[in-house]
């Protein structure tokens, strides 16, 4: 099992729901007493957050089943180079479609040679039970 000594949380959330389930993800961090940070996407760098051992990453869908346009794709577009060899969680929220827009996201990171561990993809605002759902799912990842 490897030693999880560090982790950075970055997300963007219009609404809130994203910025619930980042929230969520940081108490299980904190409840293990591991390192971490949790940080909106504009209040970070790429070189900043790459030194993380699991790296969690959330977006909303926006538009047409995208990662949000503005201020999280040119981090993201930063950061992808490199992910190669990176742990990585994925979490958003989305209103319509089908969540398509994380299976996109995941492909990006795995053609950058990036380990995709989990995905949290919600509907509209979490409910406590997605949000447990995440909390729980984190605690897992980071007890691998």
């Amino acid at each position: 099992m490897e030693v999880i000594m560090k982790i950075n949380i970055v997300y963007y959330s219009a609404s809130g729901n994203t910025q619930m389930i980042a929230d969520s993800i940081f108490e299980a961090v904190e409840d293990l007493g591991i390192e971490g940070s949790n940080d909106f996407v504009s209040d970070v760098t790429a070189e900043s957050v790459i030194d993380a051992d699991v790296l969690f990453l959330g977006s909303p869908a926006m538009n047409d089943e995208n990662v949000e346009e503005y201020e999280f794709r040119p981090f993201f577009d930063e950061l992808l180079p490199m992910l190669s060899g990176k742990r990585i969680v994925l979490f958003g929220s989305y209103d319509w479609g089908e969540g398509v827009w994380i299976e996109n996201w995941e492909q990006e990171i795995v053609d950058a040679g990036g380990i995709v561990e989990r995905k949290f993809a919600y509907q509209w605002e979490p409910t406590e039970e997605q949000l447990k759902e995440a909390y729980e799912e984190t605690k897992t990842v980071l007890s691998m």
